[in-house]
């Protein structure tokens, strides 16, 4: 509901209840839908590592949809809005389904191209539903209590994508075909239809609203002149590229390099996101001592250690030794997405807030997006010429021995984000 007057304590209690509750549902729903689940099913499909790569980027590149969000929001409100694309991300995951059946009776090449649109439309929906997502959190937390609000919604919807990913492991224990992960990806979308409920039940002020009615290029001046959106920017999307380059790539190099089953593959998701959603909560409880700077710093260094531990990797799968590599890999994971969050909220004036969400989004979803995709599929040929004929994870080893070079040089750029605490000039 939206009000031309402040929100009450209660309305903004209320509000951070449904909020929770979004996650709790939405959680189980994003765990059938993410990007677990496409990697095993474009694996199953024996799509090449640059789509695998590609799926994996798919996520941030989806951001070019972003604008539809702002021309809802003006419509219908934040919670509104996110709520209306919530139903079409979760249609559009249909898509993805499609292309088992597709695969079966029309052609591989077709259950690609179904794959991939499917893929984008998803996450280009779900950029368009949260843009305004930031702000929203923002009115209806106090800045006392912001950092943990943030770090223990996601450790909710951690925590019940664990549960879900707990019951789809069952699940491929009982059969490994290929229809199993159909009926998941519906009930997947079932589920995440089901979570826009919560949304639509949140208060706001009509600020969010009446912001999102006002052009852009007014105040698209305005925000890039201001240094430390500028800096946000480039860590966020340094931050972002540092995630696309390991994280989906770690399960790649599982299921290709050691060839483990699904049912394996995802028990190292399991442990993955398990950790994901104690990582969120205990970010809750540092995030607003150490601040969001060192957050990021943190999540970044955690890809860094996951592709130095691929490099040294063994040749054969040792379950302690690569469960380490899923765990770090969870801190970055959800720290960073976590941290930026929290950082924006932190730095960027009130009244730009509107104009800057959909600038800092676009701008490091849509370019950490693209630079991923290219530097993933170059470092993976590469790789796999290297590689000359050995084992096949070896190709993968020589992958993630590049990324350890890589990786620290542009880590510099997030170093270099100015401390949330200190005053910005627009300089």
């Amino acid at each position: 509901m939206i009000f031309n007057r402040p929100l009450t304590f209660e309305e903004k209690k209320s509000s951070r209840h449904n909020y929770s509750l979004y996650n709790i549902v939405n959680g189980a729903s994003y765990m059938c839908l993410g990007e677990t689940v496409l990697i095993l099913l474009a694996v199953q499909l024996k799509c090449s590592d640059t789509v695998v790569a590609i799926l994996g980027s798919m996520q941030y590149v989806g951001f070019l949809l972003l604008p539809l969000g702002k021309i809802m929001t003006a419509r219908t409100g934040a919670a509104g809005s996110q709520a209306q694309f919530w139903v079409y991300r979760n249609l559009a995951v249909l898509i993805v389904a499609a292309a088992v059946p597709a695969s079966l009776w029309i052609s591989k090449e077709l259950a690609v191209i179904l794959l991939l649109i499917g893929a984008f439309l998803f996450y280009g929906f779900r950029a368009a539903g949260v843009v305004m997502s930031q702000p929203l959190i923002g009115e209806i937390c106090e800045p006392a209590n912001r950092g943990q609000f943030i770090s223990s919604a996601a450790g909710l919807f951690y925590l019940t994508g664990s549960l879900a990913l707990i019951v789809i492991t069952l699940l491929m224990r009982i059969s490994s075909s290929i229809w199993i992960l159909f009926l998941v990806i519906v009930a997947g979308a079932a589920l995440g239809i089901t979570s826009s409920r919560f949304i639509r039940n949140i208060h706001e002020t009509d600020r969010i609203q009446r912001s999102a009615r006002e052009p852009v290029w007014n105040k698209l001046g305005k925000v890039l002149k201001l240094q430390v959106i500028r800096r946000q920017i480039i860590a966020g999307m340094i931050g972002y590229l540092g995630y696309m380059l390991t994280i989906p790539l770690s399960m790649l190099a599982l299921k290709r390099g050691f060839c483990v089953s699904d049912t394996n593959a995802l028990l190292f998701a399991l442990i993955q996101f398990g950790a994901a959603a104690g990582a969120g909560f205990l970010q809750g409880k540092i995030a607003d001592r150490y601040g969001a700077r060192k957050m990021l710093i943190a999540a970044y260094g955690c890809f860094l250690i996951v592709s130095l531990l691929w490099a040294l990797s063994p040749d054969r799968l040792l379950p302690f030794y690569h469960v380490l590599i899923f765990l770090i890999g969870a801190y970055g994971y959800i720290g960073t997405g976590n941290a930026l969050a929290q950082y924006y909220l932190e730095t960027v004036p009130l009244k730009l807030q509107i104009v800057s969400s959909i600038v800092i989004s676009i701008s490091t979803g849509v370019f950490s997006g693209l630079l991923s995709m290219g530097i993933a599929s170059v470092l993976l040929k590469l790789a796999a010429v290297l590689n000359s004929g050995e084992q096949p994870f070896t190709t993968y080893r020589i992958y993630f021995l590049m990324l350890v070079c890589l990786l620290p040089v542009l880590g510099l750029l997030v170093w270099r984000l100015p401390d949330a605490s200190k005053k910005h000039s627009g300089k």
